[in-house]
């Protein structure tokens, strides 16, 4: 098992501990190879731990795990966890679940505004000290409707700061789902913001410019009033 520690300084509080580990293992039954990614944030009393797991066979990825958990010291957590799977026909299939405990809350936003990439947007927090972070997905597509790759952002917020890791998974025919993670990297709030909100602005331009096309059809088609 390999692994690294690190501090990232804050310039709104106390520094954040991070830890990053990998590890690697086989099944010599199946032969399925497993690659294990664990970053983890202590900030305090919050803790938060993202694990970027790759399973494989015959030195093919199929499927990535995706699953980000936040806890806090009086039991209350919040975890989204997402399934990536390799699939020649669509490209790439994925799915997200999330779970709650005690004072965590989530918003969640969905846009499927084409060409644009398909979007999600899910943040959560806890009632209780106002904690809590952000994941995007971004879904991309061709013509035909094949995912060609899918990125996933998430935002560990701290005040006025957030602590950012970046993952593109994409499909690439024999070598399978291939991960590429970037991070973590420290960013202001109001960047995170412009970030998240770049989307929201493009889908929801989007969304409006079609609204407006369809009205302005709708009324070229409506018959003459009566005089």
């Amino acid at each position: 098992m390999q692994g690294n520690k690190s501090v990232i300084k804050l310039n709104s509080g106390g520094p954040v501990e991070v830890n990053s580990t990998m590890r690697r293992g086989i099944d010599k039954k199946t032969g399925v190879f497993i690659v294990e990614r664990i970053i983890t944030y202590s900030y305090g009393k919050r803790k938060f731990s993202l694990n970027i797991t790759e399973v494989c066979k015959n030195d093919i990825v199929n499927i990535v795990y995706l699953e980000g958990s936040e806890e806090t010291e009086s039991g209350s957590s919040a975890t989204l966890s997402m399934r990536i799977i390799r699939s020649d026909r669509y490209g790439v299939l994925c799915n997200m679940t999330s779970k709650l405990v005690g004072s965590y809350d989530m918003v969640k936003k969905n846009y499927s505004v084409p060409p644009l990439p398909e979007s999600e947007l899910v943040c959560y927090f806890c009632r209780q000290n106002g904690s809590g972070g952000c994941f995007s997905i971004e879904k991309k597509k061709s013509n035909n409707n094949f995912v060609e790759m899918v990125k996933a952002t998430h935002a560990f917020v701290v005040d006025e700061e957030t602590i950012n890791v970046k993952m593109k998974i994409t499909n690439e025919g024999g070598v399978g789902l291939r991960v590429k993670v970037e991070g973590p990297v420290k960013l202001t709030k109001d960047y995170a913001k412009l970030v998240f909100g770049r989307i929201e602005e493009k889908m929801e331009s989007e969304m409006g410019a079609s609204t407006l096309s369809l009205f302005i059809n709708a009324m070229d088609h409506l018959p003459p009033p009566n005089n």
